[in-house]
């Protein structure tokens, strides 16, 4: 008696269906990293844009002489520095993108981020302030997912030193 060696046709099918569902799960798990990868990546960026221009904001307005005009309204802040300069801290777009911005022609958020929700708020009052909080979102809008490019809120509250 002759004995045929080989594989039936159900063997093959399932053999077959079982590497497909395995080659399925495997790359949806590589692509959830990738994306993974550039969120994480991006929100890093995101994060270090944001605190440095807090940092600088921080360090300007803590340091300066007194605040010459602080317009909650309209964003902005101008102080007198130590040297006897002024700076005026502001929202403004550069064509492309809204960035912080310093009348000294420096912007303290990179070109390639947006900054929204730009806010100064001045306690007590405007005119007399001590204590000023600044908040602003910023964002990549060049990643249109929305998964993949988060935005951060950024906030901080400053008291005069001087």
């Amino acid at each position: 008696m002759v004995t045929k060696g080989g594989f039936s046709l159900i063997e093959l099918t399932v053999v077959i269906g079982l590497i497909s569902l395995l080659t399925l799960a495997i790359t949806s798990a590589l692509l959830m990293s990738v994306v993974s990868s550039n969120r994480i990546r991006t929100a890093t960026k995101i994060k270090q844009a944001g605190n440095f221009a807090l940092d600088q904001m921080q360090g300007l307005i803590r340091n300066a002489r007194n605040v010459d005009t602080c317009d909650s309204a309209g964003g902005s802040i101008t102080v007198n520095n130590p040297d006897g300069g002024t700076t005026t801290l502001t929202q403004e777009s550069d064509g492309n993108y809204t960035r912080v911005a310093s009348n000294s022609g420096i912007y303290l958020t990179p070109s390639n981020l947006e900054v929204t929700n730009f806010t100064l708020a001045c306690t007590p009052s405007d005119s007399t302030p001590s204590l000023i909080t600044i908040t602003f979102d910023l964002h990549d809008p060049q990643n249109l997912s929305s998964r993949e490019s988060p935005t951060l809120h950024f906030e901080t509250a400053v008291n005069l030193r001087n």
